[in-house]
Formats: structure tokens, sequence, C-alpha cells
């Protein structure tokens, strides 16, 4: 059994999976933007750039977004809001051995019956975690013995 990307707690082919592999749509603007972090751990950029609303990526943004998904360690994803098509989310990763946190507050769209990405908010990336405490990731170790070990000196 392996447990959702998204940290619903839920079985990953019960959860995220069904809605990334277009098997169902997603039920809600909080369901889509789950399966959009889920879609990030994946490195999966065309289920993200197919639930945008009204924008095509140039070449250029698109292997921006891949390279942001394939080369960061994610963490934690933690729903701090919501309402019908409202997000607001803290994403914990590590990028190039630098601990990061993406604090944003997400608007969707239901177009055709289907759940859209529209724009977000996004807030100052500042995070700091003590070395002793329980790692953000989920694991049960303390912070220095876990991904602390994946940043750089």
């Amino acid at each position: 059994m392996q447990l959702c990307y998204c940290k619903s707690g839920l079985e990953f082919s019960k959860c995220c999976e069904p809605i990334l592999r277009v098997f169902e749509p997603a039920p809600t603007a909080l369901a889509l933007m789950r399966s959009r972090y889920s879609a990030y751990c994946l490195g999966d950029v065309n289920y993200l750039q197919a639930t945008t609303h009204d924008h095509t990526w140039s070449d250029e943004e698109l292997k921006f977004i891949q390279d942001w998904a394939d080369n960061s360690h994610w963490q934690h994803l933690e729903i701090v809001d919501h309402d019908e098509d409202t997000v607001e989310f803290k994403a914990y990763y590590i990028y190039d051995g630098v601990q990061h946190m993406h604090h944003e507050k997400s608007a969707f769209m239901k177009v055709n019956d289907m759940w859209k990405y529209v724009d977000g908010d996004i807030y100052e990336d500042k995070v700091d975690f003590k070395r002793n405490e329980v790692c953000i990731c989920g694991s049960g170790k303390k912070y220095k013995r876990c991904c602390a070990q994946k940043l750089k000196s």
C-alpha cells in the first residue's frame, strides 16, 4: 500500500491516482489541488498544463516547471484553508540543497464540469525547522536525521 503524495492519509490508488490518470475528474477544487501537488511529486508536467485554465505554456516554461518538479525533494503538503473555488496551501520541498516552502492561495474555476487552476497569490518563501523537531515529511525521524541531510552545508 502506497500512501498518496498529497498526505491525505489515503492510498494513492484511491486518492490522486484516478484523477491523475484521468479515470475520473477531480470532484472539488481541493481534490484538483491535491492531485496537482502529486503531479509535482511525480514530475507530471503534462497533467499540470492540462489542469491549468486558459494558458498554454511555452517550451521554456515547461522546461522550468519540469526542472523544478524533477529536482525537488517534495516533503509535505499542508492545506491551510479552502472553500469551493480557492485553496490556500503550503508545499514544503528541498531544491538545490535549500529548504523551501511554497505558500499560495490558489483560485480554481469549473470549466465544462472539470476543475482548472486559474492563478494564485504567492506568499513569502520562509521556513525554518529546528534540527530536533520531527521532520515535516512524515517519516517520524528528527529533521536533522532526515530531510536536513539533503541540505547544502
